[in-house]
């Protein structure tokens, strides 16, 4: 594969991917409909009515198949797309006679990319349906408190849009690090590892304090939502029971998809960078001595 980005990796797997990305659309709709599914059904058991329940249980029932038939064909699809792609990289490496240190490392940082696709993509698109479902709901049943969503979104959006300069940052030297262990083991030299894990640790350490106070903010936005939605749905409306049902779930579908959304954008500046150093193949001298750029940040 000549190109390693995830235009590319969509463009030449587009017939198992397509596939996996029906079933997610699916198993997504399905999902949008439950809270409206579930308040029909407590609203007609209310009435002594069984229509509703019935109707909750297909959605039910239709999601479990497609969610666990997706499941199934994902593990399946993704591992032989992991497979072609790393061959590909080791085969080159062989043929060239070349140093097959950064190639371990490379096929390594690979596997992360696959995991996007298989993990992190999914999940990214499930919150955007979530999202997007839930505001169109919110807006017809509650349309103040969508509004409120929109903007605790808009201000999520603009934490994550600050700090991603220093997460590209990070990530760019956590994978030098990567990439480079398996030079640095092979030089025996304990000074190297030492200094190789002492990195990893301290970058590693930057990320996770950058993402716990995006976490924070995020979810502060999220709670004073939901709270909103509380007095919106039961002071300001006046709903009845199912309704409020579905107005408290459909807020909590929303936060839910906010907080799930960043994560997935932060794996995808992760996985955009490995794809670039995966395609411009780094020098030897960049990756001998990875530490040096720690000095420099």
């Amino acid at each position: 594969m000549e190109n390693i980005t995830h235009g590319e990796i969509l463009k030449k797997f587009s017939g198992k991917i397509s596939i996996t990305f029906l079933m997610l659309v699916l198993e997504n709709l399905l999902r949008v409909l439950e809270p409206l599914a579930l308040g029909m059904a407590i609203n007609g058991l209310v009435g002594k009515e069984w229509l509703g329940i019935y109707i909750f249980l297909g959605v039910e029932v239709g999601m479990i198949v497609v969610g666990t038939l997706r499941r199934f064909y994902d593990t399946r699809a993704y591992g032989a797309i992991y497979r072609e792609i790393s061959e590909d990289i080791s085969g080159e490496a062989i043929e060239n006679h070349d140093d097959l240190s950064p190639a371990i490392g490379r096929a390594d940082l690979l596997k992360e990319v696959i995991d996007f696709f298989e993990n992190e993509l999914p999940m990214g698109l499930t919150s955007v349906f979530a999202i997007g479902g839930a505001l169109i709901m919110l807006f017809i049943i509650a349309p103040l408190t969508g509004t409120v969503a929109v903007g605790a979104a808009l201000l999520i959006g603009l934490v994550f849009l600050l700090s991603k300069k220093r997460m590209i940052s990070l990530n760019k030297l956590i994978n030098n690090e990567l990439e480079a262990r398996a030079r640095v083991f092979m030089s025996r030299q304990k000074e190297k590892l030492e200094g190789h894990f002492g990195s990893l640790v301290k970058h590693r350490i930057a990320l996770s304090d950058l993402e716990a106070r995006n976490f924070g903010l995020t979810y502060m936005f999220v709670v004073l939502m939901i709270a909103f939605s509380l007095y919106d749905s039961v002071l300001l409306i006046g709903a009845n029971m199912g309704d409020v049902f579905a107005i408290i779930t459909y807020a909590s579908q929303f936060a839910e998809g906010v907080t799930i959304l960043p994560y997935m954008y932060q794996q995808y500046i992760r996985t955009q960078e490995i794809t670039g150093r995966l395609k411009d193949a780094p020098s030897t001298e960049e990756t001998e001595e990875p530490a040096k750029e720690v000095q420099e940040l």
